[in-house]
């Protein structure tokens, strides 16, 4: 009989929070999900020492018998005996799985895997709990201000008397109580018809028993005014209308045609005849511009506005429950934390996603290594103490007086105090012994490592309070903002129970080559809440570089990625689950770096399965969009190569892409985001200079009076009938908003161009060279070349200054760089003295860019 393979071990949870985990990632711990019992636990250093080698293991790191396993009969009494049956196996209704040669606990993920009347709740088939065990509710939106003919959906929350989440199997009541809405229904949610205007009422209910919620309806009369334009503008995360925006229409040349302020309700009307540029700017919030606006469309825009994202500083501290004190047995402990995200990744910021960065030493066989790891990731064991709670930073929203220190919620509410977010948590605690080879060398790549053995490992564990409140400040530049509520997080509340096979999509080119890795990130979303991750998977495109992911062992073919993820749980049960595939150029986590690309595939998931061979892979539905490369933009008021004053363009457009958003970010976080329809990218659009008082955000904001940082993104937007929606379509229903955007968007491509930088990296300031010395600059955000046709902007120009007649106002010009962007010289030997180092960068007529962009060291030359 051929031996039953050992159990696949698990590499080191470290190399996922390595990634800073863009979206989340998995772990693991030492004694669960996996099942003992059946004369197991015997002390052994050889599989030899095991009872019955055919149905046991040694696990020589923990030097004890365990349970194995190569399909799910191996783990029953019929293949057992009664002698070396597994008690746990048999005792629940949905038995064990075989997972990576052990014997676990099998899971449910949706109420269907469930026999008679029982429902998925945590994994488990249990029967359903009573609705008279609800003690409060909530609506999402809590708020909605739209015009006559809208049809919103609500959404609500249940909880229990101390704050447990209930999902109830009979849902709830749904009604009207309002004359001017109509609708009503059964279960989680009801969409109701707005059918005529009306102030700002409590107009829709959700009851189940004696409890019952509300969310407000502000019900616009129809936009008729002939010649004008509508424009409603609310806070994209509470609902609110903001009052006071000034609201700007311009022209095709740019130019203010009219201009007006929100009133209380959000509501400004303009003047606007032909096809328009409209933009929204508020100093508290994000600018937003709708390029080129069809005026034969409704001319009722409704348009979200996000807070500025560094403006408040908050979130929760989490700690990490039932684990092993001290990274037992020389393990490793670890946890990552996070607050779900509403909308987009790419609309927040790294700070309020994962905070900033601490370093931390592990020592494993000798050798010490450094990690750089986010203020969000706990680390216990290997020579690291861990703290006794991480900062986890969340994004505003809504709370209520059950979030103590805010003594007027509905104010902290309005003015981006407060939020109210979904905690989870990933971790692992791996013993040394099982953590991978070659973790420690320098220069080893986290996701190779990752990507070849997280996901075939069954010791992943999710945590998840799905609500959680907590108050957000204006930062302390001194320090920290005040102490965050405690959350306490389970360190095994549920396995990644299902491994299962993704089928990625060709990779998209990438200037001279193909995107090099990939990220396959299962999660939920939360309405009101946000998105949730609750496993993922991830492959590398190195050997060969060609539009396929490398061939992982097991699998038949390239393209094919692996995946762990936990189901739904803790109050998530029934809402939808999703894929995205995340293909980069660059290491995944943190802030993106000048010139990384991605691209993104979001397809819907019936449910997680039980798959580990990949016998049915999940296909995605829709293909990577190609990176929006070529993008320019004029900050200046004269004509700047081919670009009209202040004119933002593509050099072409995205195939398959309906829609191309351009956001400009200054030096102080704060952002103006440009949407146009994809199919008129390329003639650009004009954007109005800003209303007096308020600060141009195309511009840095430093001394120098440089050009912001810019990425762009390429959207694929679609309904659910999965008809392609454009630009005016999505300003007219509200759709620009986070939550409806995130769930129409099917796939995304973006380009970090960042701003244009010139840096010296050799030598130092004041540095004494020999003549012969080499140099090396590096350039960000400006591309080296004289093929404008590539989007090339021109070239770097370096002079020397001073170090004698001959060095004086010597010049050469670079018009390539490495991949990298770095270019490297050596310094002439006539030099001598005290020598002064300019780089400029020049355009494609060897003009400086304006304004300037250079950098100076001064050295010394014998």
């Amino acid at each position: 009989m051929r031996p039953i393979p050992h159990p696949i071990r698990s590499p080191g949870f470290v190399l996922a929070c390595l990634l800073a985990c863009v979206v989340g990632c998995g772990m693991s711990d030492m004694d669960a999900p996996f099942i003992h019992g059946g004369r197991a636990d015997d002390a052994c250093t050889v599989d030899q020492d095991c009872a019955d080698p055919a149905l046991f293991f040694c696990n020589t790191a923990l030097s004890r018998c365990e349970p194995a396993c190569r399909t799910d009969l191996d783990c029953s009494v019929n293949r057992r005996g009664e002698l070396n049956a597994i008690a746990a196996c048999e005792s629940q209704g949905l038995g064990c799985r075989c997972d990576a040669s052990r014997c676990v606990p099998a899971l449910c993920s949706q109420d269907s895997d469930c026999s008679g009347d029982e429902v998925c709740r945590d994994g488990d088939c249990v029967e359903p709990p009573l609705n008279q065990t609800v003690t409060t509710c909530r609506v999402v939106p809590e708020r909605v201000v739209a015009p006559v003919g809208s049809s919103p959906r609500f959404e609500a929350w249940t909880t229990t008397r101390d704050g447990h989440p209930v999902v109830l199997q009979e849902g709830l009541i749904w009604s009207a109580v309002s004359p001017g809405v109509k609708g009503g229904g059964f279960g989680s949610g009801a969409t109701f018809t707005l059918e005529s205007a009306g102030a700002e009422v409590e107009a829709v209910e959700a009851r189940t028993g004696n409890v019952t919620c509300r969310a407000s309806v502000t019900v616009l009369p129809p936009h008729t005014a002939a010649g004008k334009v509508r424009v409603v503008v609310t806070d994209a995360l509470t609902g609110h209308p903001v009052e006071a925006a000034s609201v700007v229409v311009a022209d095709a040349l740019g130019g203010t045609t009219a201009r007006e302020s929100t009133d209380a309700r959000g509501v400004a009307v303009l003047a606007a005849w032909n096809d328009s540029t409209v933009s929204v700017f508020h100093p508290d919030f994000g600018y937003l511009t709708v390029g080129n606006y069809d005026m034969n469309g409704s001319r009722d825009l409704r348009l979200p506005l996000r807070r500025n994202p560094v403006d408040r500083a908050g979130g929760v501290r989490v700690a990490f429950t039932h684990l092993a004190p001290g990274g037992a047995a020389g393990a490793l402990s670890l946890g990552l934390a996070g607050l779900s995200v509403p909308g987009l990744l790419s609309e927040a910021s790294p700070a309020q996603v994962q905070g900033p960065g601490r370093t931390v030493d592990l020592t494993l066989g000798g050798l010490l290594r450094q990690f750089h790891v986010p203020a969000n990731v706990w680390v216990n064991g290997l020579g690291v103490l861990a703290p006794e709670s991480v900062d986890v930073p969340g994004i505003a929203g809504v709370c209520d007086k059950a979030l103590g220190g805010v003594a007027d919620p509905d104010a902290a509410v309005r003015t981006g105090g407060c939020g109210t977010r979904t905690a989870w948590a990933l971790t692992a605690q791996v013993p040394s012994g099982e953590l991978p080879a070659g973790m420690m060398d320098p220069g080893t790549d986290p996701l190779l490592l990752l990507a070849r053995a997280l996901p075939p490992s069954g010791r992943f564990s999710s945590a998840i309070a799905r609500d959680v409140q907590f108050a957000l400040r204006p930062p302390d530049p001194g320090g920290p903002v005040s102490p965050a509520p405690l959350t306490p997080l389970d360190f095994q509340q549920v396995p990644l129970a299902f491994p299962f096979v993704v089928r990625v999509p060709p990779l998209p080119r990438f200037r001279d080559g193909y995107l090099s890795r990939a990220l396959v990130v299962g999660s939920v979303t939360a309405p009101g809440r946000g998105t949730v991750p609750l496993g993922l998977g991830a492959a590398v495109n190195a050997n060969p570089v060609d539009p396929n992911t490398d061939m992982q062992p097991g699998l038949s073919a390239p393209g094919f990625v692996r995946v762990r993820m936990a189901p739904a749980h803790h109050g998530l049960e029934g809402r939808p689950y999703r894929l995205t595939a995340v293909a980069s150029s660059g290491v995944f986590g943190g802030e993106e770096s000048v010139g990384q690309a991605t691209s993104a595939v979001m397809s819907p998931l019936e449910a997680p399965r039980f798959d580990p061979e990949g016998l049915l892979p999940v296909t995605l539905s829709d293909a990577f969009l190609a990176i929006p490369e070529g993008a320019r933009y004029n900050p200046y008021a004269s004509l700047w190569h081919g670009l009209l004053p202040r004119e933002w363009r593509m050099a072409a457009s995205v195939p398959g892409a309906t829609q191309v958003r351009a956001t400009f970010t200054n030096v102080a976080g704060r952002r103006w985001t440009v949407w146009v329809d994809g199919r008129r990218a390329v003639t650009g659009v004009r954007l109005p200079v800003p209303p007096s008082g308020l600060e141009d955000r195309t511009f840095q904001g430093d001394t120098e009076g440089s050009r912001a940082s810019l990425s762009v993104e390429a959207l694929a937007v679609a309904s659910s009938e999965g008809r392609p929606l454009n630009l005016s379509a999505l300003a007219e229903s509200g759709g620009l908003a986070p939550e409806p955007l995130a769930s129409a968007v099917r796939a995304v491509s973006a380009l970090n161009y960042g701003r244009p930088q010139v840096t010296w990296l050799e030598p130092a300031e004041g540095a004494s060279l020999p003549r012969d010395a080499t140099l090396r600059l590096r350039v960000d955000g400006f591309q080296v070349g004289t093929q404008a046709a590539n989007g090339d902007e021109g070239g770097v120009l370096i002079i020397l200054r001073g170090g004698g007649s001959e060095c004086d106002f010597a010049q050469r010009r670079f018009d390539e760089t490495t991949r990298s962007g770095e270019v490297s010289l050596t310094l002439p030997a006539f030099c001598s003295g005290e020598v002064t180092l300019v780089a400029s960068l020049v355009d494609a007529f060897g003009l400086p860019l304006q304004p300037a962009v250079s950098a100076a060291r001064t050295v010394r030359v014998p």
